[in-house]
């Protein structure tokens, strides 16, 4: 393990809480320690510009962060493989290829999985959203395949009514007719409303525009299995699809399950205010790959990554300096902005709703200068 004078500071992942981890200690170097970034792919994804790339207003150059290239400009040095176990007694992130990585704080930022996965036939047919940079390729290159001809329509079916799925089915179905394709557009989702967690305005405006544009919303609806030209639901009814997107609900990462970290029941790690694993001091975690003690519904949205960058900087500093830790704690309100695909967002705050151009160049302008930093 490390001295007491060169201490290893090892972080997990690359999502939008570690960038601004990197950004910081670019400008201030960390004091005695050194930086480790683990990472299964160089490149990061923003996600909130995900639909909008997938309606064809952004490229992929526009979403994409090299997590790999921040990193060595901070200092870091780069294992570049999947982790796939925490040793809690040894202190090392165990990956898939090379020796393990020593810690002597590690923090964790690694977004999250789908679930139903294990449904037949739907890894074998569906495209995941998540990891989201395959996500990003895999659509690309569907998309980039469609061609204006006679026939049938060409049919999209997502499933998962949250706000990822409603973005995707609005911006999927843009992106088809765009391109001079007849489309139908089906959105499934299991539980009695979409966006169950959203404030009902939003939901209204989100059915009244999926009504405008000829989208078909069924609730209440459990998909049962997958095969190569549709889905199978739970009453037996057979549906015909070209292209079936799976954004049915998040749960935890794997690597947690055979680590010795405390998790809720999706699997996703407990964390205190102060982001510290629940039984680990010196293991921390942001993002959709952690779940509050106090605020197990806070939602897995990249905004509370986004937020939680600067607090586990300066908790990792804490630690390394035996400084008490700061507390965050989850805004229970957040502008909302979920992009339509056809020049026009849906957005909400503080109970009210609103819809227009104007919403979308707001979000755009609001993501452009998040990636700005990073880029």
């Amino acid at each position: 393990m490390s001295s007491e004078s060169t201490r290893d500071v090892v972080l997990v992942g690359g999502g939008h809480s570690h960038i601004q981890v990197f950004d910081h200690f670019t400008r201030n170097r960390l004091p005695n320690a050194r930086l480790t970034l683990v990472v299964d792919r160089r490149i990061a994804m923003y996600s909130g510009m995900v639909p909008g790339f997938v309606a064809g207003q952004y490229g992929v150059q526009d979403l994409a962060i090299d997590a790999v290239a921040l990193a060595e400009k901070a200092g870091a040095r780069i294992v570049l493989s999947p982790a796939v176990r925490v040793d809690t007694e040894r202190r090392q992130i165990v990956v898939a290829d090379g020796p393990p990585v020593p810690y002597d704080v590690a923090a964790f930022d690694l977004g999250s999985t789908v679930t139903g996965l294990d449904l037949p036939g739907v890894r074998e047919h569906a495209l995941p959203t998540r990891p989201i940079t395959e996500f990003v390729h895999r659509v690309d290159t569907l998309l980039e395949d469609l061609k204006a001809e006679g026939g049938d329509p060409f049919r999209v079916v997502v499933v998962g009514g949250g706000a990822g799925g409603m973005e995707l089915i609005f911006t999927l179905e843009s992106r088809i007719r765009s391109a001079g394709v007849r489309v139908e557009a089906l959105l499934i989702e299991g539980g009695p409303r979409i966006v169950y967690n959203y404030p009902d305005p939003v939901r209204w405006r989100l059915e009244r525009a999926a009504e405008r544009r000829g989208i078909t919303l069924r609730c209440d609806t459990l998909v049962e299995a997958a095969d190569e030209g549709g889905v199978v639901l739970s009453g037996g009814e057979r549906l015909s699809c070209d292209l079936l997107v799976w954004v049915a609900g998040p749960v935890g990462h794997p690597l947690f399950e055979p680590s010795a970290i405390a998790t809720d029941e999706r699997g996703f790690a407990l964390i205190r205010p102060t982001l510290q694993f629940k039984d680990h001091d010196n293991l921390m975690g942001t993002g959709d790959c952690a779940t509050f003690i106090d605020f197990p519904f806070t939602p897995k949205a990249g905004v509370y990554a986004v937020r939680q960058g600067p607090i586990i900087t300066r908790n990792l500093l804490a630690w390394l300096e035996g400084r008490p830790l700061v507390s965050y704690t989850p805004q229970k309100e957040f502008l909302t902005l979920m992009n339509l695909g056809d020049g026009t967002a849906i957005g909400a705050k503080w109970g009210f709703s609103f819809q227009g151009k104007w919403v979308m160049r707001l979000k755009d302008r609001i993501d452009r200068a998040f990636m700005a930093r990073f880029q």
